[in-house]
């Protein structure tokens, strides 16, 4: 116990090196690997057909509730796009080392939408509750095409920022944001000049419970099967009551969900809805009218989402190569393995030994930091990796104070081990303080800046409160296990420094 007592700094400085390491790496089998890749490398439409059948061969997948199997097709799908996000190191016989920091649109490659919330009859202004309901409806609409990683920032009163990292159909991901998908149910009516028009019942599919799109018996054609909430279902059951022998009519962004043999939506002139044979008092039915597969499973996915509360208009879409992203994510790591060198070179010809122990607490640095990136998750983008970059010169400063604090020291008299201790607490408020200023100018940017600039502030202020640690504790604890016959600063343990003055050997 005195042992453990007496050595508490060492372990956790241990300790966090091992958490970081398995927090930050992994190892998998080539052929787990290459699995990824070729599950990331299908088309949105093969990729979830895949990922439904291993989701449908799921041990228990037919005793689950649909809370679990849908939190069982999310992983899936996660899962398929991890190939998307991994950073492989190294391969070496039958398996693989990487890591999957989360990397942001201009690393990976995918799509970005600015959207605007417009105005409707029903809603007449943008509030931070209509905002708030958009965001949520395009949120899961998204995460219905299997994208991970997605990012949803509001911009101003009634814009909305959607990043898709990764995205390799643009056209798929605006077509399904884009549209309102309210689904309405209406009653065909006569007037009495005898034109015949369509009657709103006040029933629409934000009542729904689950829809559900599947094949026709005949083939060739697909239908969406529905099921009612509670209210839902008394409302349907009461207004199939009171249309039997008439038409009922089924409605999609003020569209008829029937469509012609062009595959476009029936005309409104030539619609004529469908006749109720009879009450349907179960909230169970079925939307018919010549869908395609395609169509059928988006227009289930916009019903399962939800009616968006206002129409939203697309004003900018920008797109990133998958090659291009690989290009940044090559000249990054470039860029901060050339700083980081640079650093530790200066810093190993400067302090000789007390340099080389803060090149060893620097690499604890860059791995405990890329690892709290990791297990937040921060996404990383070239302006976040430019912050974490300038972090690593702002870790070295404070190994910078504490030795010329512990050189003031020697010269005053005191021998090496006084000495070293002293230069760490009269350092401390200096680093501090100077830290303490960086992140309160890290909250300012995160308060007020755009995503770019918030990316930047948080892998920056993450970065500065590491370096506490890794200066001010792991630094210490390498230092004192400096063997003491070899010494620092050129002075051993076992003698004192001069008082008078500084001498050759204390330069080194």
């Amino acid at each position: 116990m005195n042992l453990i007592t007496k050595n508490w700094k060492l372990l956790v400085v241990l300790g966090v090196f091992v958490w970081s390491v398995l927090t930050l790496f992994q190892v998998v089998p080539l052929s787990q690997l290459e699995d990824w890749q070729r599950m990331a490398n299908l088309p949105p439409g093969d990729l979830q057909r895949e990922v439904l059948k291993r989701v449908e061969a799921t041990p228990g997948y037919d005793k689950m509730n649909n809370f679990e199997k849908e939190d069982v097709t999310k992983r899936a799908f996660d899962e398929a796009q991890l190939a998307n996000n991994i950073q492989v190191i190294c391969k070496s016989h039958g398996y693989a080392l990487l890591t999957d920091l989360k990397l942001g649109l201009d690393l990976r490659g995918g799509s970005q939408l600015l959207l605007q919330a417009l105005p409707s009859k029903q809603v007449p202004e943008i509030t931070p509750e209509v905002m708030r309901g958009v965001e949520t409806v395009i949120n899961n609409r998204i995460n219905s095409l299997g994208v991970s990683e997605t990012v949803l920032q509001r911009a101003g009163k009634d814009r909305l920022v959607v990043e898709m990292p990764g995205v390799k159909d643009p056209q798929q991901a605006k077509d399904r944001i884009g549209t309102t998908a309210l689904l309405e149910f209406k009653e065909l009516e006569v007037s009495p000049e005898g034109m015949a028009f369509w009657k709103d019942v006040a029933l629409t599919g934000a009542e729904f419970k689950h829809a559900q799109a599947v094949p026709m018996v005949s083939g060739g054609t697909w239908r969406i099967l529905f099921e009612f909430k509670p209210e839902g279902a008394k409302k349907f059951g009461a207004l199939t009551s009171r249309l039997v022998g008439r038409q009922i009519g089924i409605f999609l962004d003020g569209e008829p969900t029937e469509r012609g043999p062009d595959g476009r939506p029936l005309p409104l002139e030539q619609y004529r809805g469908i006749t109720v044979r009879e009450p349907i008092v179960g909230g169970t039915g079925e939307i018919t009218g010549n869908f395609t597969k395609e169509q059928a499973i988006d227009l289930a996915v916009k019903l399962n989402a939800g009616a968006l509360p206002v129409p939203v208009k697309i004003l900018e879409e920008r797109t990133v190569g998958a090659t291009l992203g690989q290009d940044s994510i090559q000249k990054s790591m470039i860029a901060g393995a050339v700083g980081i060198l640079l650093v530790m070179v200066f810093m190993l010809s400067i302090y000789r030994v007390p340099g080389f122990v803060a090149n060893i607490a620097l690499i604890l640095y860059t791995l405990t930091t890329l690892s709290i990136f990791k297990a937040i998750p921060v996404t990383l983008t070239l302006a976040g990796i430019a912050g974490f970059i300038l972090s690593v010169g702002m870790a070295v400063d404070a190994n910078i104070l504490i030795f010329e604090r512990t050189k003031e020291e020697l010269r005053g008299g005191k021998n090496l081990y006084s000495a070293i201790e002293a230069g760490f607490g009269r350092a401390f408020s200096s680093i501090f303080d100077s830290n303490v200023n960086s992140l309160i100018a890290c909250a300012v940017l995160m308060l007020f800046g755009t995503s770019i600039v918030k990316g930047f502030a948080v892998t920056l202020a993450i970065g500065v409160a590491v370096s506490m640690f890794s200066a001010i504790t792991a630094s210490r604890v390498f230092l004192h296990m400096v063997p003491k016959k070899l010494g620092l600063f050129g002075m051993k343990y076992e003698t004192k420094a001069p008082k008078s003055s500084l001498t050759s050997k204390e330069a080194v």
